[in-house]
């Protein structure tokens, strides 16, 4: 029964399911084995959560970035059994890049509310130590900036966290607000932006109570740049209250 299962052409069906291990337990076989069009199809057939295969796929990348050459020559095979468009196999793209473009490919073709796949993958690298690729951060961060903050914060990447304020804070007053999805920078017409001020309350207590050197000068620049914002924002609340109705 699992040799059937193991074959990445094979569809599943729920007398196999059945008759072997429950759904739940076979996506965590199938994601073991490296199986993931084959992982992600069972969830989608039996409706079930798609953060198992998003961590595993996570894992391996992990593992596949610091791994030996072994890993590397063994996670072709796995890649292979994925249908992962023009897979390249030359020597100018290693087995590491292969993965993590599935990763990417994974993502953008199942989309989830609020970009939850991405804060599960991106929760996973953190939690190993690992730093998330740019093309990742900047996806998240343009429909979720808050969530990928609370995130920095949990893991205590504090000089993260307040270069992602700033970069904020300089969205909403015009520069670069299309990275956040913010459709219309502050303005006396444009409407409201909430800031996650919870949070940034957070960051600037830890980099207060933290006394570095490097953590003070970083406090004063989230100061800095916090305190023009709410500059600009009474400008442009007094602009609104003479805009007529």
């Amino acid at each position: 029964m699992m040799e059937i299962w193991l074959r990445p052409q094979q569809e599943p069906s729920s007398a196999s399911i059945a008759g072997s291990a429950s759904a739940v337990e076979m996506v965590s076989l199938l994601v073991q084995a490296g199986l993931f069009d084959t992982a992600l199809s069972l969830c989608e057939t039996f409706k079930l959560d798609l953060t198992p295969v998003f961590e595993g796929l996570t894992f391996k990348c992990i593992k596949l970035q610091y791994g030996s050459d072994q890993s590397h020559n063994e996670a072709w095979n796995w890649l292979s059994a994925n249908q992962l468009p023009n897979l390249i196999t030359t020597k100018e793209s290693s087995a590491t890049d292969e993965a993590w473009r599935l990763l990417a490919s994974y993502l953008e073709k199942h989309q989830s509310q609020n970009a939850q796949h991405h804060r599960c993958v991106i929760n996973r690298l953190l939690s190993h130590g690992v730093p998330a690729p740019d093309w990742l951060l900047n996806a998240y961060k343009e429909v979720d900036a808050a969530s990928m903050l609370r995130l920095y914060l949990n893991y205590d990447l504090l000089d993260s966290a307040a270069e992602l304020v700033m970069e904020y804070v300089d969205a909403l007053l015009g520069k670069g607000h299309q990275y956040f999805g913010i459709e219309m920078p502050l303005s006396a017409t444009a409407p409201l932006v909430w800031l996650p001020y919870t949070s940034i309350d957070q960051l600037l207590h830890n980099l207060r109570e933290s006394q570095t050197p490097s953590n003070t000068q970083v406090y004063e620049k989230l100061r800095t740049k916090l305190a023009e914002y709410h500059t600009q924002v009474e400008r442009s609340s007094k602009h609104r209250l003479q805009v007529p109705a």
